[in-house]
């Protein structure tokens, strides 16, 4: 079996953050604060070039964020779905998803998040990609179901506090408690917990608002759509307590728990993909 491993950060970044720390805390935290914005990009594998191949690709720019981003779509006559990717991914990451929705007939839209991919921008955070989904909800919307994987599934849960509507929700290894996030990038990058609040208050003054106000936990709350979650027990970037909490608050909510998948592996499972699509068929 494959090692589920999760995203490390550079030493070399490690370090320069404990120099700059030992010299400022509030230089290092808002150093910390600009490496938070900006993802790991990675070449995308050959098993998404037969999804990048056959798609359709447009740059749509979005006015609320200043930004183009990539788009691809899988055209059909059928239900609209929109698939969200993670943190360090891309649009052609959701592949298997996209492929069977639009073999079920599914009009399949994915797209880079700011700073991935073919987007543009080196930076972007959780507040400019919920900006994305509702300006693409309007541009080229309204879409019946969302998928969205790990910060992609808060993404579109945030949706739902601005209005959009789905038929039905998707979300695949999805965190719910922001600060937590927070805090593990923190320790990852070797600051301690005191620097946690000068952080937060970075994000709030950048994004004007605060960073509890996107838990994916208040969206489940106001939520009344159907709701699949999904996640792997041994998911060693998001834990599956994060799920099992989530599922909670949902009225309409479903859970189901895998082995063996990790964060990203669990998007091309077949079971899992089959899973979604029996999901927003039925």
């Amino acid at each position: 079996m494959k090692s589920n491993q999760t995203l490390k950060i550079p030493l070399y970044i490690v370090l320069s953050v404990k120099f700059l720390n030992f010299f400022s805390e509030n230089l290092a935290v808002k150093y910390a604060a600009f490496l938070f914005s900006i993802p790991i990009k990675f070449r995308r594998p050959d098993r998404e070039n037969e999804y990048f191949l056959s798609s359709i690709h447009k740059k749509i720019y979005i006015p609320e964020v200043g930004k183009n981003i990539m788009t691809y779509e899988l055209e059909a006559s059928g239900p609209k779905v929109l698939l969200v990717h993670g943190w360090s991914g891309r649009g052609t990451q959701m592949h298997a998803l996209a492929k069977e929705c639009h073999k079920e007939g599914m009009n399949v839209f994915s797209f880079d998040l700011p700073a991935h991919g073919q987007s543009s921008s080196s930076t972007t955070l959780i507040p400019e990609v919920v900006k994305c989904v509702r300006s693409l909800y309007q541009k080229i919307g309204p879409f019946d179901y969302a998928i969205g994987h790990s910060i992609g599934g808060i993404c579109i849960m945030n949706s739902l506090r601005f209005g959009d509507m789905y038929k039905k929700m998707v979300t695949i290894s999805s965190p719910h408690v922001n600060v937590d996030m927070f805090k593990d990038f923190i320790f990852k990058i070797g600051l301690k917990e005191k620097s946690l609040n000068k952080l937060l208050d970075v994000f709030k003054n950048k994004v004007g608002s605060n960073v509890e106000s996107y838990d994916l936990i208040k969206c489940a709350k106001i939520s009344n759509t159907p709701t699949l979650i999904l996640h792997c027990e041994d998911d060693r970037d998001i834990p599956v307590e994060c799920s099992k909490e989530s599922i909670k608050h949902f009225k309409k909510g479903k859970l189901i728990i895998t082995k063996g998948l990790g964060h990203r592996r669990i998007l091309r499972n077949k079971n899992i993909v089959k899973s979604v699509v029996s999901f927003l068929k039925n």
